[in-house]
């Protein structure tokens, strides 16, 4: 379900579909009667719908230039309010946003006093946070009406809040000014003790740690809720515990900080050049026979001497070794699942390979046919390895193109990660490239990359963005293909 569809009611998606079809058109500018026109509105209607927009946009900045002006049939976005700073602006007004953000921070909010400060109706709060609610269920939470919390395994609660609060975040404005202070020096001890992925984005473990703070002062710790033994070689701790956790027991306080260090450390995202990083992980597991090597061992083999079409790369790659042991290892500590949203990405791909997709159900069904967190593993596993699948070469490959700009060690983990993919052919900038890559933290640019060539802005340092990359490069190499 897109994040929209949580947040924003009908009227809500509709303006922001607007606005960012205004800031794709040619200067950001639209004429209101030929685009009313074009979708079957009359000039009126167009016009009442974006003075809407327009009165959100000035919220956002006053300063900015006036959406429409008096006497003018054009309407024109302002450069300084992106489609994402607005969809931002919307979710945080939104009754799901209020919802999610002051159950977090007020945990002894109630629904009367929710129902004052925002307007509706109890039939129309239940209403509005119809899809919401039915989104949490599937996680395993559910919303509590006295106190008004959300109420489940302390894990899931706080990786729901980190999902879906992260599509609140704003530079500019911060969600949680309050706890920054505590959340940096937090981020900051563990930075002193080596405990931060050098490629895993500061700003994201903040607010992680943020969320973790906030349930900490509403009494929810997070020990003995994982098995953080199955976490091996286990990292070590600083001596001397964060100010933040002084008034804390020990054992509750390193508890924390594990789990700050779970959620850099769980995302499967070794790549082709990481094979150092990855051989420590590996080796300690291949070393010590542990159960988690021994299925991804027994995988690896198993599918690369009866599985047509997938590479045989897939038994000396330390990296996807690597990957598979962090979603096995994952899942065994977090007793309800460890919850990797890839629900989005994995699935459409099962349709191109169906003989990885029937393999792996095969294997694991044979191997751990009452492991909890089975469609997990399978959909972690798949999205893994099936850009190792060596049938799709074509004749005519999808030309691909690297943003020069992007970092460099970024720059040559997306060009090692290309060499698998046989649709994939490396191309310049300068060599009429049909797709480009480009880095999040670069986007978007008012001027195009290359002009008229599709973009993909790749955030690295989350498993969900390279898999959606995968993705988008195999359809489009297939809709080449049939051109």
């Amino acid at each position: 379900m897109a994040f929209e569809e949580l947040f924003l009611d009908r009227e809500e998606r509709e303006r922001l579909a607007l606005y960012g079809d205004l800031r794709d058109a040619p200067n950001r500018q639209m004429n209101i009667a030929t685009a009313a026109m074009a979708r079957g509105e009359s000039y009126r209607q167009l016009r009442r719908q974006m003075a809407k927009v327009a009165e959100d946009l000035h919220a956002i900045d006053p300063g900015a230039p006036p959406l429409l002006r008096k006497g003018d049939g054009n309407m024109t976005a302002p450069p300084s309010i992106s489609r994402v700073r607005y969809r931002i602006f919307l979710f945080r007004r939104s009754l799901p946003g209020k919802l999610l953000v002051k159950t977090l921070m007020q945990p002894d909010l109630t629904l009367p006093m929710l129902l004052e400060e925002t307007g509706f109706s109890r039939a129309a709060f239940f209403r509005r946070i119809s899809a919401l609610r039915g989104y949490l269920r599937q996680k395993g939470v559910t919303i509590n009406l006295t106190p008004l919390a959300l109420a489940g395994a302390e894990p899931r609660i706080r990786q729901v809040y980190r999902q879906l609060l992260w599509q609140l975040v704003d530079a500019d404005n911060p969600l949680f000014a309050d706890m920054l202070p505590q959340s940096r020096q937090l981020v900051q001890a563990l930075q002193d003790a080596g405990l931060v992925e050098r490629d895993f984005s500061v700003k994201q473990l903040r607010f992680s740690a943020n969320i973790n703070l906030y349930r900490l002062q509403a009494d929810h710790a997070i020990i003995n809720t994982l098995n953080f033994s199955e976490l091996r070689p286990l990292p070590t701790l600083p001596e001397k515990l964060p100010d933040v956790f002084a008034h804390l027991p020990p054992e509750v306080a390193k508890a924390e900080m594990l789990y700050l260090y779970l959620g850099q450390w769980r995302i499967p995202r070794f790549h082709t050049e990481q094979q150092f990083e990855a051989a420590g992980i590996v080796g300690y597991h291949a070393a010590h026979n542990t159960l988690a090597w021994q299925t991804v061992a027994k995988i690896r083999a198993e599918l690369s001497r009866h599985l047509i079409g997938i590479s045989s790369a897939i038994t000396t790659d330390l990296a996807l070794a690597g990957n598979l042991l962090k979603i096995l290892i994952s899942e065994q500590i977090f007793p309800d699942g460890a919850y990797i949203d890839l629900a989005k990405t994995a699935h459409p791909m099962r349709a191109f390979y169906p003989r990885l997709d029937k393999a792996i159900k095969a294997f694991f069904a044979r191997e751990a046919p009452t492991n909890h967190a089975l469609e997990e593993i399978i959909d972690g596993f798949y999205q893994l390895l099936w850009p190792f699948m060596t049938e799709s070469a074509v004749a005519d490959k999808l030309k691909v193109a690297l943003d020069p700009l992007m970092p460099q060690p970024l720059y040559e983990t997306v060009r090692l990660n290309l060499i698998h993919p046989a649709f994939i052919r490396l191309v310049t900038i300068h060599q009429h490239p049909d797709f480009v890559i480009s880095a999040q933290a670069l986007a978007p640019g008012e001027e195009s990359i290359v002009p008229g060539i599709p973009v993909f802005y790749l955030a690295s340092e989350r498993f969900e963005s390279w898999s959606a990359l995968y993705q988008e490069l195999f359809l489009r190499s297939r809709q080449q293909l049939h051109q």
